[in-house]
């Protein structure tokens, strides 16, 4: 699982936090945290198969990931998609093989 948070601090920070959610747990345990400006690419593997798989790709380290389901992997392109957007002003993300409904979908 995964999480995309921004904080209330001038200038806003945002941040991608992927966490780990043990079996029979309710909790989660943080195991990495990125910057949104260290963000290079997003890739959706297959844009024509629901999958759950995609990675994210940052300034100095590449990292593989896996949803719940496409549905949620979907829903974050959307959230990490729009957030770039509103608070990256130089270096955006590319975001490729991803389902193009995600690039034109209404904001979250």
């Amino acid at each position: 699982s995964f999480m995309c948070s921004v904080t209330n601090k001038k200038p806003a920070q945002a941040s991608i936090t992927k966490v780990k959610q043990f079996e029979g747990s309710t909790s989660f345990v943080r195991r990495t945290q990125w910057m949104l400006e260290q963000l290079r690419q997003v890739n959706g593997i297959d844009p024509n198969r629901d999958s759950p798989e995609f990675d994210l790709l940052f300034e100095n380290a590449f990292d593989q990931w896996v949803a719940s389901t496409a549905s949620e992997k979907c829903t974050f392109f959307q959230v990490l998609h729009h957030t770039c957007q509103r608070y990256l002003t130089d270096k955006k993300p590319e975001f490729i093989n991803c389902q193009s409904k995600i690039m034109g979908g209404k904001s979250i």
